[in-house]
């Protein structure tokens, strides 16, 4: 199969990339490499996909309405996994035309361009933000009435709402998926694992949003990218026209504490934690329904976090990697 995938050079694009290839798929990778965290990083993925397994990824930004109508009328893909978006949900007010742009208006422009070039399947990445501090647990898709609490999980919701009227009478299937917490190798600086284990290794200071007792449903990448797999071969049987979502999650949430203390006890160091006030955005627990998953794909994600953070340890301490780890987590908004 031809897939395109966009913000490849991004942590879940870049292991997805990496995966198809694998498969023997033919891959076109895009991205805009942001400055949202270090580029470094992302040119640093770039370039092991490319030595690794001559993936070719473009510099393009699909805020470009022309430029991504070009991209997907000549590519021609059968598959569009859209990973390209504005992470995060701590971005100030002053920057929140952030979410608008690359989560609402570049959205609007790819999936607009696939309907039109008929693309049988598009896959998109939403979020477990988009439950807000939803009291039905675990978090279910048949779950109504969802009020994010994050301009980010809100900006998630519309992608939703938005692929269901794109793909409707159209050629084009469409599935978003509800990703919880994904950590892992070549993951993002702004996320707590990876900034945990960064003060770990090098002595310096986490913040820390609130008292630790939040709870996460984590999800190891390499879990996360075989669902993906698995989920756009499954959406291939249904009729086109048709869009739903799905959760990609463990069911299984851990706390902040037992996150930082798993972290602790597997390098040997006890990590310097200086308690912030919550933020008004963080959720206070996630915890993702599988049923839906186990019902499409025969399986769900099975790598615990115990195994999936000794899988970040090998990795952050790689020499060339644990040399930028500071500049990296100092380097986001």
């Amino acid at each position: 199969m031809k897939y395109l995938v966009t913000g490849a050079s991004g942590f879940i694009g870049f292991h997805l990339t990496a995966h198809l290839i694998s498969e023997g798929h033919e891959v076109l990778g895009v991205d805009n490499f942001n400055d949202y965290y270090s580029p470094e990083l992302k040119l640093l993925r770039a370039k092991e996909l490319s030595n690794r397994f001559q993936a070719n990824i473009l510099d393009l930004d699909l805020y470009s309405k022309s430029s991504t109508a070009n991209l997907v009328t000549d590519f021609q893909p059968d598959s569009i996994v859209h990973l390209a978006a504005q992470p995060g949900i701590r971005l100030p007010l002053s920057k929140s035309d952030y979410y608008i742009r690359n989560n609402i208006v570049a959205f609007s422009n790819i999936i607009e361009t696939a309907v039109q070039n008929k693309i049988p399947n598009f896959l998109y990445a939403s979020s477990s933000s988009v439950y807000g501090n939803s009291l039905q647990l675990p978090f279910s898709e048949s779950e109504a009435g969802l009020k994010p609490i994050s301009l980010y999980g809100s900006t998630k919701l519309c992608n939703e709402i938005l692929a269901a009227s794109y793909v409707a009478n159209s050629h084009t299937r469409a599935r978003g998926m509800r990703f919880f917490t994904v950590y892992g190798p070549w993951g993002r600086p702004d996320m707590a694992y990876l900034r945990l284990a960064t003060s770990a290794l090098t002595g310096s200071t986490f913040n820390l949003f609130g008292d630790g007792q939040v709870k996460r449903d984590f999800t190891y990448v390499g879990d996360i990218v075989e669902m993906i797999s698995a989920l756009n071969k499954e959406l291939s049987t249904h009729s086109v026209g048709v869009s739903d979502v799905v959760n990609i999650g463990g069911g299984n949430p851990h706390s902040m504490s037992d996150l930082i203390r798993g972290i602790e006890e597997k390098i040997g160091k006890s990590i310097d934690i200086k308690y912030e006030q919550s933020n008004k955005s963080d959720t206070n627990f996630t915890c993702a329904d599988t049923t839906l998953l186990r019902q499409l794909t025969g399986f769900a994600p099975e790598v615990n976090l115990s195994e999936g953070i000794d899988q970040v340890i090998n990795w952050a301490t790689n020499p060339v990697v644990s040399s930028r780890l500071l500049e990296w987590t100092s380097s986001t908004f």
